[in-house]
């Protein structure tokens, strides 16, 4: 797993966005959209669970610090599948084992820990997390040389609002391969 972090804190706020064909009416998920206050259009989109929202919201009061985490495809023409998160720090995020011991809930309510990413720059450095919201697919690289700048690249790129729904992307590609 590779993760790029970026240095510079983003001012990020969330709208929600039309759920329908997304996810059952039933399944308590909002779909969102995370927007930068330059761009109209958003850098993101997610579905997301009440207490992850929760969580952002209440982050998303000040500036943040995101990340994006990547398996790098295993050809130089594959897509990338990343994550987009939010880095916390580690002994800020409550784990899946002390929730339950907290609150007795379904044993899938807790099984977050999944989607976190565990970043360490060295000894002593503070120990963080990416708590990932978003999701970001990559259709063409355009650093196949370089992962870790096509990571950078790939966040810059969808905080530029240069993104579109994978659908959307998926439709473009065929007909320009056409």
């Amino acid at each position: 797993m590779h993760a790029y972090i970026r240095d510079e804190p983003v001012t990020l706020s969330i709208r929600p966005t039309d759920t329908e064909g997304l996810a059952p009416e039933d399944s308590g998920l909002t779909a969102v959209a995370f927007y930068t206050p330059d761009n109209p259009h958003p850098s993101f989109r997610a579905l997301l669970p009440p207490e992850t929202l929760a969580t952002l919201e209440h982050a998303f009061l000040e500036p943040v610090r995101l990340g994006v985490l990547a398996e790098e495809p295993e050809t130089p023409d594959g897509e990338i599948h990343a994550m987009v998160g939010l880095e916390l720090p580690a002994d800020s995020i409550e784990t899946g084992a002390e929730a339950e011991e907290q609150s007795p809930a379904e044993p899938w309510s807790t099984s977050s820990d999944a989607w976190r990413g565990d970043v360490h720059n060295g000894d002593d450095a503070p120990r963080t997390v990416l708590l990932a919201f978003a999701p970001l697919i990559r259709l063409r690289r355009k650093h196949p040389e370089d992962f870790g700048e096509e990571l950078a690249d790939l966040l810059e790129s969808a905080l530029a609002g240069d993104t579109r729904p994978v659908l959307q992307a998926r439709v473009d590609r065929l007909l320009e391969d056409l």
